[in-house]
């Protein structure tokens, strides 16, 4: 190649490094509520994953969060009404004396471990959360870039790299940052990392391939069990990789499953140490506003259930976001569920969500290719293609996997909006490449819906869960309002 020519490839990649810029700038203005500045949020003793950090380096695998005395005198300190007036850790999982914590382990091993070492500092849940967040988004944009090859993409790449990094309700999540989000953005980075070993497998199948995909599949599930469905698609995208090498599958499927095998019986052993159950994540032993023992968090056992699904499925695929007057002019609806198969608190205070329609039509459009290159364009449907069927299938499964659960709220549908903006990205590309070169409506109208998307998920991030942005904001949104 030429030096003009290498200059000519630069210039193309510097729209596209200032969108990446942009989206990682945004990640960081959001999760710190628009002060860049995450020394403010640093304080220990009210993060759970620092707590449990520091029960890590004193041997033990409890957080270190003090146990007021009257918690061990209580006959059963599970019922809210006995803990009334004393002190403990909300939403943390007793047992034994010990307040431990229930979401996985993971990110303080991939990153409070790693800060602390580096920076010899806790690091606070916000810088997190914003690490994971970038990590899940330039994991979808390797896997778009990838599958998309060496062609040039139809819609200009710095579009799709906006898209997918804030055409999504991470900015509007990030607002409030706790274990939960924390909990649930390292798992959208390691399902992101996910559909890139997805891509890499097809599009040159080997043992070390599916080595790597049983890796981030077992992390996924690993920081959120819900994503076993993963496995699914998963198990699909072994097949297809080796369809025409059947003697080399046993081999690849036994690789595979070996980083499962492994975290697996690590979760196991966790659970058993903690617990004295393998099997057991602490759900049961939650301090919450009601007694856990004996409840079904999720699933389909009954027909009360079924409607739940279904109201559940309606709320993430087409709940719209409602239009203000004032700035930041757009905000999340309130969630509205059935209270006979919900939260059993006899409270009628819901959260927001949004639904990802409404957010980002391009995915509709997506979830309709994906099924057209599947079921009719079969002679269409080479390894980026398959990529992004195999990373739609697996987006979808988790929506439903949410949808059997009593209660919704937006940071949940963090684990199956970038899956499916990664894969409409790779195939509605694909579609417009079946196109004529002239044929620029189409063009535009996929770069117009992939910008309102940015601008929504942008404008959605002022407000914030429960308005907390614009709340902690009011001289910035005043200045915003014309």
């Amino acid at each position: 190649m030429t030096v003009a020519g290498v200059a000519r490839r630069a210039a193309r990649g510097v729209p596209t490094a200032l969108a990446v810029a942009v989206v990682v700038l945004a990640y960081a203005f959001f999760a710190t509520r628009g002060t860049l500045d995450f020394a403010r949020f640093r304080r220990s003793d009210i993060s759970f994953y620092v707590q449990l950090q520091q029960g890590f380096a004193a041997g033990h695998l409890y957080m270190v969060f003090p146990v007021d005395p009257r918690i061990l005198a209580l006959p059963n300190p599970y019922d809210p009404k006995a803990r009334a007036n004393i002190f403990y850790a909300w939403d943390s999982s007793y047992f034994d004396g010990h307040f431990y914590l229930y979401h996985s382990p993971l990110p303080v091993l991939l990153a409070y471990m790693p800060i602390q070492l580096l920076l010899h500092r806790y690091p606070p849940d916000q810088l997190a959360a914003a690490l994971f967040c970038s990590w899940a988004f330039i994991a979808a944009l390797l896997f778009v870039r990838g599958a998309l090859g060496s062609a040039r993409p139809r819609v200009p790449f710095f579009i799709w790299a906006l898209f997918l990094g804030i055409g999504n309700a991470i900015p509007f999540v990030l607002a409030i940052v706790r274990s939960y989000e924390v909990a649930i953005t390292a798992g959208m980075a390691m399902t992101a990392t996910w559909a890139l070993s997805v891509w890499s497998l097809l599009r040159a199948p080997s043992n070390g391939r599916a080595f790597w995909m049983g890796v981030w599949l077992a992390l996924a599930i690993a920081a959120r069990p819900d994503l076993v469905v993963l496995a699914v698609p998963a198990a699909a995208a072994l097949v297809m990789a080796f369809w025409r090498l059947r003697a080399r599958l046993v081999r690849a499927a036994c690789a595979f499953a070996v980083p499962l095998v492994v975290v697996g019986a690590a979760m196991l052993w966790y659970n058993a140490a903690r617990f004295l159950d393998p099997f057991e994540f602490g759900l049961r032993y939650q301090l919450t506003s009601v007694d856990m023992e004996g409840k079904r968090v999720c699933g389909v056992r009954s027909f009360a259930e079924v409607i739940r699904v279904v109201n559940n499925g309606w709320h993430y695929v087409f709940l719209p976001p409602v239009a203000r007057s004032a700035f930041p002019y757009i905000d999340a609806l309130s969630a509205t569920l059935d209270p006979a198969v919900t939260w059993p608190t006899g409270s009628s205070v819901t959260e927001q969500l949004i639904g990802m329609a409404p957010l980002m039509p391009l995915t509709m459009i997506g979830t309709a290719l994906a099924l057209l290159f599947a079921f009719v364009w079969r002679g269409a449907a080479d390894a980026p293609v398959r990529a992004a069927i195999v990373v739609m299938a697996g987006a979808w499964l988790i929506l439903a996997g949410l949808s059997t659960c009593w209660w919704i709220v937006a940071r949940y549908s963090l684990e199956f909006m970038m899956l499916m903006a990664a894969a409409s990205a790779v195939l509605i590309e694909r579609a417009l490449a079946m196109l004529p070169p002239r044929a620029l409506v189409p063009r535009l109208f996929v770069a117009a819906l992939a910008l309102y998307s940015v601008a929504v998920g942008f404008l959605l991030g002022f407000n914030g869960p429960g308005e907390a942005f614009k709340t902690a904001n009011p001289a910035l949104i005043r200045r915003l309002t014309p």
